[in-house]
């Protein structure tokens, strides 16, 4: 008789700035010890803030290649490769959901892992021995579209798929301050709102993000907060959001992690 796979729950990383990768913050500790707190995945679906497109896409069968999509950071982090594989089986299970649930999806064997994908991984899975699956953030995306393709997906976090999403709960990079210094009233007080609608268990309360305080301080463009919308609808209509670790980085960039189970 075969082993049953045990359910894993979806996840929000905070990916920061590039250089998590290598700096020892409460954000990377937190990271490298993540895989211990559940079971290994057979493989992982990331939706990255840094992968926009025109339409939906997904990563095609085969080698994904590390993107260093930054420039004028420590020479390093250039060095650092993430040698995952996006597995056929597990690449055609994911389109088959998300196709039956309308989504119209174009395969990719181009992009490979940004940086928003490849620096948490490397910090939670070093070996990169766990298939990968990049999902793209359409350009007119929303929280309820980004949720929904969350929720297309869900059925497979009962099949021991992490679903993740990676982006940051604060993102304003002209408001950076020194490593170290304490979070600014403005940041607190968007994560304290975020937290109690994902409390919520309602996507509708993010449906006028403009009325959140501090949004657009928070958040000059979304594309860094929409992933966790992923996240959120791919736990399931009982999902509720457990705050897993908060600390702030530069001051200003929240690095949020959250687990959403019901």
């Amino acid at each position: 008789m075969g082993s049953t796979q045990q359910s894993i729950s979806p996840v929000f990383f905070a990916h920061g700035a590039p250089t998590l990768a290598l700096e020892d913050t409460a954000a990377s500790r937190f990271l490298k010890g993540f895989a211990a707190s559940q079971p290994t995945p057979r493989a992982i679906v990331i939706l990255s803030a840094h992968w926009e497109t025109e339409g939906l896409k997904m990563s095609a069968p085969g080698p994904l290649r590390t993107y260093h999509d930054f420039r004028g950071f420590p020479a390093p982090l250039f060095d650092i490769t993430y040698p995952a594989v996006a597995d056929e089986a597990h690449v055609d299970e994911a389109a088959r959901l998300l196709e039956a649930a309308g989504h119209d999806l174009e395969l990719d064997s181009d992009w490979g892992l940004d940086h928003g994908a490849w620096v948490p991984l490397s910090l939670a899975y070093p070996t990169a021995s766990i298939p990968v699956v990049a999902l793209s953030l359409p350009h007119d995306s929303t929280p309820s579209s980004v949720h929904a393709l969350g929720k297309a997906l869900s059925p497979l976090k009962d099949k021991g798929v992490l679903l993740a999403g990676s982006g940051s709960t604060t993102h304003n990079l002209r408001e950076f301050g020194p490593q170290g210094s304490q979070p600014p009233d403005w940041a607190a007080d968007f994560d304290r709102w975020l937290d109690d609608g994902l409390q919520s268990g309602s996507i509708g309360y993010f449906d006028d993000l403009e009325r959140a305080p501090s949004f657009r301080r928070s958040h000059p463009t979304d594309e860094h907060l929409l992933p966790l919308f992923f996240a959120f609808g791919a736990g399931g209509p009982d999902a509720r959001a457990q705050l897993l670790h908060r600390s702030y980085e530069y001051g200003s960039i929240s690095m949020s992690y959250f687990r959403f189970a019901a």
